[in-house]
């Protein structure tokens, strides 16, 4: 299912949001429909993970910025390492499916999952778009207000963004979903990947 919020000017630039099926749909993008003044935002999802990543990268098209959230994260990187001649840039938010090491990207505790071996950070260090990791920093009253559940376990998106030569942007009282609890700084982020 894809959700299109477009109200660019023809020919603006493509972007693929990508997201779970623990999200409330598109919605879980909510706060980026601001940015389709400048982008055309086609949501799409669910995805639960590499399985997606075929119907993912035949979304990209001719050529598209990529953003995935949560498992639809991992399914948008199976996507760009599959067809980086297709991605303008890629956005991970809140990868939970994926951990990096030394040796590459493996799947993630509590659910392992067998990751294509084309998904390697070699294949994706080549590509010349550039990357970002996104990753809440739920706090205090981030908890109190929310009873936040955080199922990223700290440290994987530092890890992973070393791993991809991406740059991580850590969004202080957010939770889960920073693109929706604390969307100002995420949208500067992504319209600076964007128009950069």
């Amino acid at each position: 299912m894809v959700t299109v919020w477009d109200e660019a000017m023809p020919g603006a630039p493509r972007v693929v949001l990508v997201y779970g099926p623990l999200a409330p749909g598109a919605e879980v993008f909510a706060g980026q429909r601001a940015l389709a003044e400048l982008f055309r935002l086609e949501a799409a999802g669910p995805a639960t993970g590499i399985g997606d990543g075929p119907r993912i990268a035949e979304l990209l098209g001719y050529g598209a910025h990529l953003v995935g959230h949560c498992t639809g994260a991992t399914a948008s990187l199976y996507a760009a390492a599959t067809a980086p001649h297709a991605v303008r840039s890629l956005t991970l938010i809140e990868p939970c499916a994926v951990r990096a090491t030394p040796g590459g990207l493996h799947g993630a505790p509590p659910r392992p999952a067998r990751l294509d071996p084309r998904i390697r950070p070699a294949t994706l260090l080549t590509a010349d778009w550039p990357k970002l990791i996104v990753n809440g920093a739920p706090g205090g009253p981030y908890d109190a207000r929310r009873s936040c559940v955080h199922p990223t376990p700290p440290g994987y998106g530092e890890q992973l963004a070393d791993a991809l030569g991406a740059r991580h942007l850590r969004v202080d009282d957010a939770g889960h979903a920073p693109q929706r609890d604390r969307p100002g700084p995420v949208n500067a982020a992504l319209r600076r990947l964007w128009q950069g």
